[in-house]
């Protein structure tokens, strides 16, 4: 037996009692050792294969955080089935959106078994009728004996599924020998062994939780320590309390994360954080100014600056691109903000002038290069900014079912629709090529300007997008910037969004428009997704002329 199974098996020979999964929610503790997780997998084999899940058919584990997914997920694979973790429903979404969407990704997957848990089973009964018969109750799948088939050697591994920020979620897919390869090389940079645990509240139906901490620990024999990710948004001091019970190594956050723990962990906690030896903003556009403010807030707790890094990360390439140095700094560069949006280029600013600041998520992991080109795929200099493309053994093998867009491979090189530059072979991400907005003739990056509004409004992270649709009036775009909030004065928020706008940009936003909670439309990974924030701004403002013009 080979392949990602095999290697897990390997570890479950080695060191059966040693705990692949320790599940921290509702106030319990439950444990999983590496000999039990196979044994659970080898059930769920069976009940894959009894119920004709398997030679390559599709499985969906649709599931809230729970001891089975991990089991289940490897079963998927031994009985020869592709696996795929879908969201299941939750109360902050909204129900029509939220199905209406799974209906489109199952349409185009076919999955032939989807396994969930009894309030999802009932939920998509409801939703979609369609599928009900394909749903089975993860409980019946675990309760059948042991398997004794062989799982795929190579092939088509597993798919994982991107947020869907920019449109339909697409099926990454993803071999063996990628998965495998990537692992090894994750070994040598950032030197992740046996020894590490990983501390998480990360989903696992996106590819920074279901890589980084459900395959890549399982491959490298690791102990991943689990939070229910609602749980945490709720208290997110959960997750230094399971750092440092069980003195956690290694963990991955979005950018956003790191300032929700900044606003909301108490001011008197004490946690014992020493343990930690990366911390690795990743995910989003990664922020200097995040993670000095983390590095001073959380230095009492033993947190070491040197602890603190960044990556690269995407799908396509199994997990990420590349990573900041162990035990170093990430290094920030400052540059000249007219020169950075009016011109791509990056220099030095002079002393008084606008400034911006970017940093760096490190030099390529093992095997994998990076190159920036510009329009005509002409690779550019060093500190020239385009959009960053990516060659490596470990690139995906498509999306499942769906083509990949035209321009997006040339050669061996993805093209990945992210914006940067290199600078001393560090790679410094500015965006996406759909996040930049060009608002009469200047420049600007919609996540720049939610992120100020974040750090000096009373708006929250993720309570804020940025879009430019067209004007009619001025022949250009115009910026607009919507917020939710529920507390204070409307006009007084939208002014102090107004004048931080014009303060960091130079210009101030054409329409500032207060929600209240719940407006915002976002991506199952809790992304805004722009788009769809767009679209129903044009369809709002569309209604408001109508009406108008009815009176």
């Amino acid at each position: 037996m080979a392949g990602i199974v095999a290697a897990v098996a390997r570890h479950a020979a080695r060191a059966p009692d040693k705990p692949f999964l320790i599940l921290r929610r509702r106030g319990t503790v439950e444990t999983l050792p590496y000999g039990a997780l196979m044994a659970e997998a080898r059930r769920f084999a069976a009940g894959f294969a009894a119920r004709g899940a398997a030679d390559g058919a599709t499985v969906a584990l649709m599931l809230p955080t729970h001891a089975a997914t991990a089991p289940a997920f490897l079963g998927a694979m031994l009985a020869g089935a592709v696996p795929s973790l879908f969201p299941p429903p939750t109360p902050k979404q909204q129900p029509e959106l939220f199905w209406a969407a799974q209906r489109a990704v199952f349409s185009r997957v076919g999955p032939a078994l989807i396994a969930a848990d009894a309030a999802t089973r009932a939920a998509l009964a409801t939703h979609l009728p369609e599928w009900a018969e394909r749903a089975v109750a993860i409980e019946a799948l675990a309760a059948d004996p042991g398997f004794a088939g062989e799982a795929a050697e190579d092939g088509l591994a597993f798919l994982q599924h991107s947020s869907g920020t920019t449109g339909l979620r697409k099926g990454v897919m993803l071999t063996h020998a990628a998965v495998l390869d990537f692992a090894a090389a994750l070994g040598e940079a950032p030197a992740i062994d046996e020894r590490d645990v990983i501390a998480s509240w990360l989903p696992l139906y996106h590819d920074m939780g279901l890589v980084g901490c459900l395959v890549l620990p399982m491959l490298l024999g690791l102990t991943v320590v689990q939070l229910d990710p609602f749980e945490w948004v709720g208290r997110p001091a959960l997750l230094f309390e399971a750092i440092e019970a069980h003195a956690a190594s290694l963990c991955w956050m979005p950018n956003f994360a790191f300032h929700h723990l900044l606003r909301t962990a108490p001011r008197a906690g004490r946690w014992a954080l020493g343990s930690v030896r990366a911390l690795i903003d990743c995910s989003e556009p990664c922020k200097p100014q995040t993670l000095r403010a983390f590095a001073a807030r959380f230095a009492a707790c033993g947190l070491r600056e040197g602890a603190l890094a960044a990556s690269y990360g995407m799908a396509e390439n199994v997990f990420i691109a590349t990573q900041t140095r162990p035990g170093t700094a990430p290094r920030s560069l400052r540059a000249d903000r007219a020169a950075f949006a009016e011109t791509g280029r990056i220099v030095a600013p002079e002393a008084g002038a606008p400034e911006v600041e970017f940093l760096s998520c490190g030099p390529p992991i093992p095997r994998t290069e990076i190159r920036i080109l510009d329009e005509a795929g002409v690779a550019l200099r060093e500190r020239a900014v385009g959009e960053i493309a990516v060659s490596s053994p470990y690139l995906f093998a498509g999306y499942h079912r769906a083509p990949v867009p035209e321009g997006r491979f040339a050669g061996d090189w993805y093209c990945t629709g992210d914006l940067g530059f290199l600078d001393d072979g560090e790679i410094f991400v500015c965006g996406r090529t759909d996040d930049l907005l060009i608002v009469n003739g200047r420049n600007v990056y919609a996540h720049d300007v939610e992120f100020a509004i974040n750090a000096r409004t009373a708006v929250r992270p993720g309570r804020c997008v940025a879009i430019a649709p067209e004007s009619e009036r001025t022949g250009s775009r115009v910026l607009v910037v919507i917020a939710e909030s529920d507390a204070g004065d409307p006009a007084a928020l939208a002014e102090a969004i107004r004048a931080v706008v014009e303060a960091e940009f130079g210009f101030p936003p054409g329409e500032v428009r207060i929600e209240a909670p719940g407006w915002m439309v976002k991506t199952t990974s809790g992304k805004v997704s722009r788009g769809a924030n767009l679209a129903k701004y044009l369809g709002e403002d569309a209604q408001r002329a109508g009406a108008a013009r009815a009176v």
